[in-house]
């Protein structure tokens, strides 16, 4: 047990580097190519096409986190403009819900249970989608959190990654014989895995049983709940997998969403710990989009005063509205999908 404790410790430091390494490389690989390659995505498009963007690279690499990062390392490069970066990264925490959504689409279990286990990725869409719309409406008249963010850039120090740069340098000179376009690729796939193995290195730490029973102890208490979804977030460096941890529980009758929603709110404050990892690789000239990002966690603590007003919401939606079975599951999934293509391209 012991010996497999350190194993996945070891996998877990091992997946913590790639993850600095393949923000790094992006950047790199990124900042080479020049800002002439993605040029429409810097000037040549409306707000609600970034907003799309963002919503749609989420769904792509099933993290918003990694979504963010990559979209900020454009912007560093060039690629992609501050102001437009700002509506991609909102869009990004749209998308969040995919993981949730597609994970209690695939359990097996009866209708009444499956929709249970359904509703948390609901749950996390009706928590995003009013804050979404608040900061973009927010964002495009006022500018006020590329404005704001601008300010934090004299906090800079605090972003420095010499540290980092040294220890990713080696493999990043190794991999300098490759193009950049195709390094970008690279970068961003391992990224992907980075994120996918972070929480499954941690999870296996500990033992996912184990885990369970502790999680379902506290979440009999609202701010109890709200604690363990933050820490085990900030821990797991991941949202997404922290909020569909608990699917098999509410699936199983051994908790309800009621129990969860605070947990959520937790988990997507939790989740800015990827994000600021990510500035500190990337620098303080990213403070903008990471304050934009906080700033989505921390106004969703909105829901934690209001968690009935957040349970009602998606119960209706679900009995009243949607009436939740598998198949309009799956139509659900295959809207939201769309939703993200047609708002990128219209």
């Amino acid at each position: 047990m012991k010996k497999r404790k350190i194993v996945n410790l070891f996998g877990f430091i091992v997946a913590l580097y790639i993850f600095v390494l393949s923000l790094t490389l992006i950047k790199i690989s990124a900042a080479s190519l020049g800002a002439g390659i993605f040029s429409l995505t810097r000037d040549g498009i409306s707000e609600i096409n970034a907003f799309g963007i963002g919503w749609l690279s989420t769904l792509i690499t099933q993290s918003s986190g990694a979504a963010a990062a990559t979209l900020i390392a454009f912007n560093l490069a060039g690629i992609i403009g501050p102001v437009v970066l700002i509506f991609m990264i909102i869009g990004t925490r749209i998308g969040t819900s995919i993981t949730a959504l597609f994970v209690a689409f695939l359990i097996h279990a009866k209708r009444r249970d499956f929709r249970h286990g359904f509703e948390i990725g609901l749950a996390n869409l009706v928590y995003a989608v009013p804050i979404a719309i608040a900061m973009f409406l927010i964002e495009f008249f006022t500018k006020f959190f590329y404005k704001t963010g601008e300010h934090f850039i004299t906090f800079g120090p605090l972003f420095k990654h010499n540290f980092i740069e040294i220890i990713v340098s080696p493999l990043i000179n190794l991999l300098s014989f490759i193009p950049a376009h195709l390094n970008i690729v690279f970068g961003v796939l391992i990224l992907i895995v980075s994120l996918k193995y972070i929480p499954k290195f941690m999870i296996n730490i500990w033992g996912e049983e184990y885990l369970k029973r502790k999680i379902n102890k506290f979440l009999d208490k609202k701010w109890r709940s709200f604690w363990l979804g933050l820490g085990i977030t900030a821990l797991l460096i991941s949202t997404s997998i922290t909020i569909t941890f608990l699917i098999p529980l509410v699936v199983m009758r051994i908790t309800k969403l009621k129990r969860v929603i605070p947990y959520m709110i937790g988990a997507n404050l939790g989740g800015v710990s990827e994000m600021i990892l990510g500035g500190l690789v990337l620098g303080s000239s990213a403070l903008p989009a990471v304050f934009t990002y906080v700033s989505f966690s921390l106004i969703g603590l909105f829901w934690l005063f209001n968690t009935n007003l957040l349970f009602k919401t998606t119960k209706f939606l679900s009995k009243r509205t949607l009436h939740i079975s598998r198949k309009r599951a799956l139509m659900f999934i295959v809207a939201f999908v769309l939703i993200a293509l047609i708002l990128s391209f219209i």
